[in-house]
Parts: structure tokens; C-alpha cells; sequence
């Protein structure tokens, strides 16, 4: 039983990879960029250091909406009509 329940992680893993591609590609540049800084943090200017960090936070609340939401395309998808008033949010 517990082979099965393996098979329909893979799946499910494999589904998910082709299905969220959003989510695929930003995780693959936050990976270059922690790489990158791994290597070059000690030859970064400090204003090249908060780009950095900036490009950082940005990626990562795309992760976590990409994570939580599905892609952006799904997402605009099943939003409803703009009614052109503004959200709580201000």
C-alpha cells in the first residue's frame, strides 16, 4: 500500500511541476541568485547587495502566491470582473 501511495506522490509531484510553471521558474531564480551571491557577495557593492536583497523579497512573495494561489494565469482566470472599484486594501 504504501508503494501506491508513493506512485501518487511522483504523480502528483510530476503534475505539479508542468502544471505551476510559474511557480518552476521563480524558484529557479531564486536559486541563480542565491548562487550567485554565494560566490560574489564579497565583491558587491552594498547598493548591489540590496538590489539583491530587494529582488529577494519580490521573488519569494511570487513563490508564495504562486504556492498558495496557482499560477497567475488561473488565477486572472477565475477572478471576477473588475468592477472598478478598489479592493479593502486600499
Amino acid at each position: 500500500m504504501s508503494d501506491d501511495k508513493a506512485a501518487q506522490s511522483d504523480a502528483s509531484t510530476g503534475h505539479e511541476r508542468r502544471h505551476n510553471l510559474e511557480l518552476r521558474e521563480r524558484l529557479d531564480q531564486i536559486m541563480d541568485l542565491a548562487r550567485h551571491l554565494y560566490r560574489s557577495a564579497s565583491d558587491m557593492s552594498p547598493e548591489q547587495l540590496e538590489e539583491a536583497r530587494e529582488r529577494i523579497e519580490w521573488l519569494a512573495q511570487e513563490i508564495w502566491e504562486a504556492a498558495v494561489y496557482g499560477p497567475l494565469e488561473e488565477r486572472s482566470r477565475d477572478a471576477p470582473p473588475d468592477s472598478g472599484e478598489e479592493g479593502s486594501g486600499g
